[in-house]
């Protein structure tokens, strides 16, 4: 995906309304990304930072809309298993937490 937004190729950067919703298993980032689909959404993690680029089929002012997010991630998210579908203009990003970081009971005798 990033290598499609080449460096001379005007388009207009957009910032997409996100909700994020912390339970107790694992964080989900939904973003509206109206205009794109799988085939043309980047989601990737590189030092932490969780990175979207969606590429909308919409324009403003005659240039097509990129959508792009950062978020900075914890040690609580366990990278290796991160999820992402799109659905209806959304894209879902599922953010499983790692053992260490969920709670757990000690029994005290």
């Amino acid at each position: 995906m990033n290598e499609e937004v080449k460096k001379n190729e005007q388009y207009m950067e957009a910032f997409p309304a996100t909700d994020i919703i912390d339970g107790e298993k694992n964080a989900v980032i939904s973003l509206e990304v109206p205009g794109a689909n799988a085939k043309s959404v980047s989601v990737e993690v590189k030092d932490q930072v969780l990175s979207v680029e969606a590429r909308s089929w919409l324009t403003s002012h005659g240039m097509p809309l990129v959508y792009k997010r950062s978020f900075q991630l914890s040690d609580a998210v366990d990278v290796e298993n991160i999820s992402a579908k799109t659905q209806d203009g959304v894209l879902t990003i599922t953010l499983p937490k790692s053992e260490r970081a969920k709670v757990h009971r000690i029994m005290v005798e």
